[in-house]
């Protein structure tokens, strides 16, 4: 038996044939209720039931193997009929879309003239390693931003220098977790520090802005940490060339099922268009149905003198052959053992080129590849052991199988 140069209708048949088509028969006795069948834990007959190990794992894999059948079906189908926005500038603008292509809409444009951005005081140039010549021992200072205030506390050591009082006025602002970001900035080439005090509070509103004001000491006059540098703002930008457009955020939603992140001013508009989703890990997917398939369609042909198992076989090919050039498209194909096979090269070029998820945007629906086999394997799932020409007498079932309660097998 071998099948060579492709799966043309002659080479099909006759891997049909070798199968044992023939052999079907109808089974006549209806099958007992009454006994447990439990999984055997050796290749002798189970007690009670007459069904052997063989049978057992038999009944088992091919579960297994369809569960795994379904579920990257699963992942296929949705990945490949997933609509995304796409953006030309991602630096600039990044995109997140819900929902389908808009209709009548080709592509958008957004164009961003002003990032949104919270309040931001930069205190006064200090000389680093000077002596620091402002209140030492305990400072207190406030810092209120519309409703809210918050006091801190910082003892300055004798002999402290400029930036060490700089420091440790930062460290108190960042582990208060007010959405205050503190950092001290400093020049190499002049010796000089700065401390910068920022807000995650974006958006021109006035109860953005902050103020800080010593309760003791004068830690904050001597820095300069109340000087502000640019007051909050609110991001503004074009859609389509458009009036001018603000928002307090820089996550903005624009419009046709998309919502934008700005991170830059924009030189040139961001191009969004629409597309399917495409991912390389797509391609592993396919692989592990592939082994899957293999894993199933090998444990049912080698049960040779068992007709329900050879036409589990002979169903899978029949899937493999209705789409056999649809198959080759996206470098799958069939090798001598009827095995699924894949050519990486013609793989690639699928998922690149938006064939594989062409390929697979059939879904669960209709007569597609996809739809075909997640059909066979639901019905696997359901009754597993109806593959199965004669898995002994009396078997009814403790589910060895199959995630649930107890069930019977009948024929």
């Amino acid at each position: 038996m071998r099948i060579s140069g492709g799966m043309n209708a002659e080479s099909i048949n006759n891997f049909f044939n070798a199968l044992g088509q023939s052999q079907m028969a109808t089974h006549s006795n209806r099958l007992g209720r009454n006994n447990l069948f439990s999984m055997p834990t050796n290749n002798a007959p189970a007690q009670g039931s007459g069904v052997s190990a063989d049978t057992a794992r038999f009944v088992s894999g091919i579960r297994s193997a369809s569960d795994s059948v379904s579920d990257i079906l699963r992942q296929l189908t949705s990945s490949g009929n997933r609509i995304i926005a796409l953006s030309s500038d991602n630096g600039a603008v990044s995109i997140q879309h819900t929902g389908t292509r808009p209709s009548g809409v080709q592509r958008m444009e957004i164009s961003i003239h002003q990032l949104a951005a919270g309040q931001v005081n930069e205190g006064a140039q200090m000389e680093s390693g000077a002596a620091f010549e402002g209140t030492t021992g305990t400072n207190q200072f406030t810092i209120t931003q519309g409703n809210m205030t918050a006091q801190f506390s910082v003892n300055i050591a004798e002999g402290a220098t400029n930036l060490q009082a700089q420091q440790q006025m930062a460290a108190a602002i960042n582990n208060s977790s007010m959405g205050f970001t503190a950092t001290v900035e400093t020049n190499a080439e002049t010796n000089l520090s700065m401390l910068r005090i920022e807000s995650s509070a974006t958006g021109a509103d006035a109860a953005n802005a902050f103020t800080l004001n010593d309760v003791s000491g004068n830690l904050v006059a001597q820095t300069g940490a109340n000087d502000m540098a640019s007051a909050a703002q609110n991001s503004m930008f074009t859609v389509d060339g458009g009036a001018m457009r603000q928002s307090a955020s820089n996550t903005v939603f624009v419009g046709n099922g998309v919502t934008a992140t700005f991170n830059e001013v924009t030189q040139e508009p961001a191009q969004i268009t629409w597309g399917r989703e495409q991912s390389t890990a797509n391609t592993q997917s396919v692989r592990d149905l592939v082994s899957s398939f293999n894993d199933m369609f090998s444990a049912a042909a080698s049960r040779t003198n068992d007709p329900r198992a050879q036409g589990l076989a002979s169903r899978m090919m029949n899937i493999v052959s209705a789409n056999s050039s649809a198959l080759s498209s996206i470098g799958v194909g069939v090798n001598s053992n009827g095995n699924l096979t894949i050519d990486t090269n013609r793989l690639n070029q699928a998922s690149e080129s938006g064939r594989l998820s062409e390929f697979f945007s059939g879904g669960s629906r209709g007569s597609s590849f996809g739809a075909q086999l997640s059909r066979l394997a639901e019905s696997v799932q359901r009754n597993p052991a109806s593959f199965v020409t004669n898995p002994g007498q009396g078997v009814g079932a403790q589910n060895q199988f199959m995630t649930g309660s107890m069930f019977d097998f009948s024929f």
